[in-house]
């Protein structure tokens, strides 16, 4: 049993220094993202310049796109965060904000 685990580990080890493991998102993935993040963070500049940006999620499917955004709160307002959804559709021009919207807060 013993002599067993050696030859294993002997076979094993060339397998473990040749692997790597790699994650490749498709071609154009992450310079899209970028636009997208880059026309959210402008429109929040021109209608919310206090707000400091603290999460931004995005899905893209196609020539839409949406992006969750998660706020500081003005000073005004105290602590806590402020969730935003944008809805955007790319152009010829770029990425442009078609739809911003707040979840409803509350009981319902």
């Amino acid at each position: 049993m013993q002599s067993r685990v050696p030859r294993v580990l002997a076979l094993a080890l060339p397998l473990v220094v040749a692997c790597r493991l790699e994650s490749h998102p498709p071609p154009g993935v992450p310079a899209e993202e970028a636009a997208i993040r880059s026309a959210v963070a402008a429109w929040m500049a021109k209608s919310e310049p206090w707000a400091r940006v603290l999460r931004t999620d995005v899905k893209q499917d196609r020539d839409l796109a949406s992006a969750w955004v998660v706020t500081s709160p003005p000073p005004s307002d105290g602590a806590g965060e402020r969730v935003a959804l944008f809805v955007l559709r790319r152009a010829a021009a770029g990425w442009t904000v078609e739809f911003h919207g707040t979840p409803a807060t509350g009981p319902r």
